[in-house]
């Protein structure tokens, strides 16, 4: 049993606290809300779409903008705001989305086996989101479980697993397969897989990928992010 808890708190520490397996490197931007179809009032659709869109804004500006030693509190309070949201208009798969993205990132501030449930609880969430509308959010929620799936430690640890992974970013690339995000962590995924070439062809199409005016902070941060990535792709390729 000893020996087991020694595995265990290796296996933490290597996903929540070293920068390389840092789980707050990187998380899927918001694209657009789309309407789900429930039929609620103009008004009151409005509103949350509203508040979620000034949510996200707020993940890029702490993701993107915020020193280490803001980022804690910054993502405790944005969780609470989002949480806040998704109880006042339950059963909206892009407010699930989104409550999941913010346990995903301050799970990586807290660490420790506290993180992991958190991330585990995230990832309820996210397949309950699935359930309702997997396409919500312009795939937030397929790019968001692979994203999950092949950063999160694998059994005994957590659920961590590279074929589902690589089978919900396929998901997200089908709705999107020029999008900033979908291409992004494909393409994050590869280079974790050693999969150079692979990787380098789809970090190229995220730095192609249209341009969308009304997010620029979350843009300028992932195209950065994309470009260090390709480097790397392209030293190991050797192209």
């Amino acid at each position: 049993m000893k020996f087991f808890s020694a595995i265990v708190r290796a296996s933490l520490l290597l996903f929540f606290v070293l920068p390389a397996t840092r789980v707050d490197a990187g998380q899927p931007a918001f694209e657009a809300h789309r309407h789900d179809g429930r039929g609620e009032h103009a008004e009151q659709a409005g509103d949350y779409r509203n508040e979620l869109l000034a949510i996200q804004h707020s993940w890029a500006r702490i993701k993107y903008q915020s020193s280490d030693g803001e980022r804690k509190g910054a993502f405790a309070a944005l969780l609470e705001q989002v949480a806040s949201l998704d109880r006042r208009y339950p059963g909206h798969a892009e407010i699930m989305a989104w409550r999941a993205v913010a346990l995903y990132h301050d799970a990586g501030e807290v660490g420790g086996l506290e993180a992991l449930g958190m991330v585990k609880r995230a990832h309820r969430i996210l397949r309950r989101a699935e359930a309702i509308d997997p396409t919500a959010a312009d795939g937030l929620i397929y790019t968001a479980l692979g994203l999950l799936y092949y950063r999160v430690p694998g059994w005994p640890i957590a659920f961590g697993d590279d074929a589902k992974a690589e089978h919900y970013l396929r998901k997200a690339l089908a709705l999107h397969p020029d999008g900033l995000d979908a291409n992004y962590f494909m393409g994050d995924y590869l280079l974790r897989k050693r999969r150079y070439r692979q990787a380098a062809q789809y970090l190229r199409r995220a730095l192609q990928a249209p341009p969308r005016p009304q997010f620029p902070v979350a843009d300028a941060g992932r195209k950065a992010d994309a470009k260090d990535l390709l480097q790397q792709a392209e030293k190991h390729s050797g192209s």
